[in-house]
């Protein structure tokens, strides 16, 4: 009895939310994306995460959120880019550029940068899932492939 007190009395510890870099390129004119979730310990805001996407983006030279999009397995296609940092309480494995991106996942971020991550079963029924959402959730929320463990 003592020990169930003790439980009910000590403070329960969530997960504390750490900046993530959501880095999705999305094959033009369809709902076939792919995803990476980058996670850098020293970057600890969303500012510092856009900063990093700035300068990245403008040099052409990623020495924080290192990743690569092959964009010659695209050829004949249109590839859009997408950076969204965000705050997430859910942990993903590291990134690999050579692993399949063979996990299909929910992804939704809310207009406080929340990330929510749900793993699907296919991509088919991600879609099913994405459209039977309320409006508003539909308006935040895409399916994308990972290749990344959603730990």
């Amino acid at each position: 009895m003592l020990g169930l007190l003790m439980l009910l009395g000590s403070p329960l510890v969530a997960a504390q939310p750490e900046v993530y870099l959501v880095a999705s390129v999305q094959l033009g004119g369809s709902n076939l994306a792919q995803s990476i979730f980058l996670h850098e310990p020293q970057i600890t805001t969303l500012e510092e995460c856009q900063e990093a996407v700035r300068v990245g983006q403008r040099d052409r030279d990623w020495q924080r959120y290192h990743h690569i999009f092959m964009r010659d397995r695209f050829q004949g296609f249109t590839g859009h880019l997408d950076y969204r940092c965000v705050f997430s309480t859910q942990r993903f494995s590291g990134w690999n550029d050579r692993a399949r991106y063979n996990h299909p996942y929910l992804i939704s971020i809310d207009a406080q940068s929340n990330l929510q991550v749900e793993r699907m079963p296919s991509q088919a029924q991600c879609a099913t899932r994405l459209k039977g959402l309320p409006p508003v959730r539909q308006a935040i929320s895409r399916c994308a492939v990972g290749n990344q463990n959603l730990l």
